[in-house]
């Protein structure tokens, strides 16, 4: 399948990177709270401003400027266990990260993983671009060596915004774009067109709320040419198997969740290996 790869993790193989997974980011990364505007749009002949919106942010020692990433959370939003371990690995890999809170500044916001959710995704989509420009703006970022990062419904939002037209209808400042984007466990159904840029697809093989198959089905029917889009499925991985917190696992709205720590490691080496290779490889300035 041109343009596409799809890995068949076997756990077995993973557990060689769980050592150094851990040592690269034992420091913890100090998060600062930051509130900025979700992005503007376009609708019809009117623009709507966007909202004010927070987010924590974490950075490597220095004045950069760095590559970085934004971070969607999932519908429930982001555990404080996660929150942490992205900053201190993506700090430790060398990135500024952004991890956006869609909820608390919007009254009567705390999950939208029910009936809520759609008009939440809609809400949601001009708050990564928002987070870019905010990026855009810090002296220590590099603008043009932004990558986008998403868990489940967030992860729906990353595929959302990187399709090839997805800007067009937001006003992002100095004609910014994302470079390159991952996405854990996205309902793939929701998925319009091809990402127009570098996109990693996680999932687990038994995820009965993102099924596997329809991701695997949504990037066989997509045209085999442009930007390059790589599936990776995990045997015996379910729902949220990157969240720490999930041991033992629990059913959340019908749905069972479980941690699987070595697809969560191997996730880790390989975003770490794609995030490199997008936002650093062409760099020229060693950061």
């Amino acid at each position: 399948m041109p343009g596409v790869v799809i890995f068949q993790a076997a756990v077995v193989l993973m557990l060689w990177c769980v050592v150094p997974a851990l040592m690269t980011y034992a420091r913890a990364a100090p998060l600062e709270r930051v509130e900025f505007e979700s992005a503007s749009q376009r609708r019809m002949d009117t623009l709507v401003p966007g909202d004010r919106i927070q987010g924590d942010l974490a950075r490597p020692d220095g004045a950069g400027p760095f590559p970085a990433v934004v971070g969607l959370h999932g519908c429930a939003g982001m555990h404080e266990t996660t929150k942490q371990r992205l900053a201190n690995q993506l700090v430790a890999w060398g990135y500024v990260i952004l991890l956006v809170d869609s909820y608390t500044t919007r009254r009567g916001v705390e999950q939208a993983c029910t009936s809520t959710a759609f008009a939440t995704f809609v809400r949601r989509r001009p708050d990564a671009y928002g987070a870019l420009a905010f990026l855009a703006r810090q002296t220590f970022v590099d603008p043009q060596r932004v990558a986008v990062v998403g868990f489940s419904a967030g992860a729906w939002v990353t595929l959302s915004v990187v399709e090839t037209n997805s800007f067009e209808q937001f006003i992002p400042e100095g004609n910014l774009r994302f470079r390159a984007a991952a996405a854990f466990y996205p309902p793939c159904w929701g998925a319009a067109a091809r990402p127009g840029i570098p996109t990693l697809i996680f999932i687990g093989a038994l995820d009965d709320w993102t099924p596997a198959a329809e991701c695997t089905s949504k990037v066989a029917g997509w045209r085999s040419d442009g930007s390059p889009v790589e599936l990776v499925v995990y045997p015996g991985a379910y729902h949220g198997f990157y969240y720490r917190h999930l041991q033992p696992g629990i059913t959340l709205f019908d749905h069972w969740l479980e941690y699987n720590g070595a697809a969560a490691d191997n996730a880790d080496h390989r975003l770490r290996e794609f995030l490199d290779r997008h936002l650093k490889a062409d760099s020229g300035n060693g950061n």
